[in-house]
């Protein structure tokens, strides 16, 4: 028997089944077809959930209406809620996990957050680990890169690269993961809320084709109109998302005592472009023309002359 086939565990449990559990668990089915995969989302009971348990039926996945089950029955549990509820479903589940069992916290939160997952879950006596998806997870599926940390790193990572999951152990240190992840968005979407502030005011005169081309010369490594159009489309498809994200960037800043000037602004920005309805441009989830972004951007009336 190998050494794989031996690590590998039986069961996992998603406590979250959306846009990341989804592409997860898709990529999982496939490569693992007898893979116990358990399901609990909060939207489960609304009326309207039809939709959502036909795709995990689609996938064999179990569904469950309560929490308690669902976490009881994966040797591996994987919160993939949102920030601002991390805290309250791993203090649901805390009954129901048990020395031995691993919960891995995937929510895009502060540092301080993965600590108040691990203290509501301690009495418990699983495993703790602060994960961080580096990645968007659509285009990779349960392969999305994944930096694990915590005092059980070393045994989370092998069990889930035992099942293809492309992880990584990140150390011991509860937190390091999301403090990663944290100090990246700072940069990436800080550059994403700059091409939203530009982009918005060239749009107004027809003019950001020739403003982000005019960049090149600055820095010719980066092919500065697609970036825009890149970035942008992440707005548009997920800016509530991405700038809660930022707002947890700057909650980390705070406790680190730096004002966070930056991570806040851009959290702003990026709020603000989530509520323009540029989704309406995009095309198979992208603008496809510098144009087509320039024309989902709203323009303010010509003033009277």
């Amino acid at each position: 028997m190998s050494e794989q086939h031996d690590t590998a565990p039986k069961a996992l449990t998603f406590i979250g089944f959306g846009e990341a559990g989804r592409a997860m668990v898709a990529g999982l089915r496939e490569e693992n077809p007898t893979l116990e995969i358990h399901l609990w989302d909060i939207r489960f009971k609304d009326d309207d959930s039809t939709d959502m348990r036909a795709t995990a039926a689609a996938l064999n996945a179990v569904c469950h209406d309560d929490l308690g089950p669902a976490v009881g029955a994966g040797e591996i549990v994987l919160s993939t809620v949102v920030a601002k509820q991390a805290v309250a479903v791993a203090k649901a589940a805390a009954p129901s996990m048990k020395p031995g069992r691993i919960y891995v916290d995937l929510n895009s939160a502060a540092p301080r957050t993965k600590l108040d997952v691990a203290e509501a879950l301690k009495a418990s006596g699983c495993s703790v680990l602060d994960g961080a998806i580096l990645s968007p997870v659509p285009k990779h599926g349960h392969r999305v890169p994944i930096l694990l940390c915590g005092p059980e790193a070393a045994r989370a990572t092998a069990k889930l690269a035992a099942l293809g999951f492309n992880v990584e152990d990140g150390g011991a240190t509860l937190g390091a993961a999301s403090a990663t992840k944290m100090l990246r968005s700072i940069m990436i979407k800080g550059v994403e809320a700059l091409f939203l502030e530009c982009v918005a005011a060239a749009s107004q005169f027809g003019a950001s084709q020739r403003v982000l081309e005019s960049l090149q010369p600055s820095l010719p490594g980066l092919d500065w109109p697609e970036r825009a159009r890149y970035l942008t489309s992440r707005s548009a498809l997920h800016g509530t998302r991405r700038a809660a994200e930022m707002t947890e960037a700057a909650t980390m800043l705070r406790d680190m005592g730096i004002e966070p000037m930056m991570a806040e602004a851009a959290a702003r920005r990026i709020a603000w472009a989530a509520g323009q309805g540029l989704k309406d441009g995009l095309v198979d989830d992208a603008f496809p023309t510098v144009e087509a972004m320039e024309r989902a951007f709203p323009r303010k009336a010509a003033p009277d002359t």
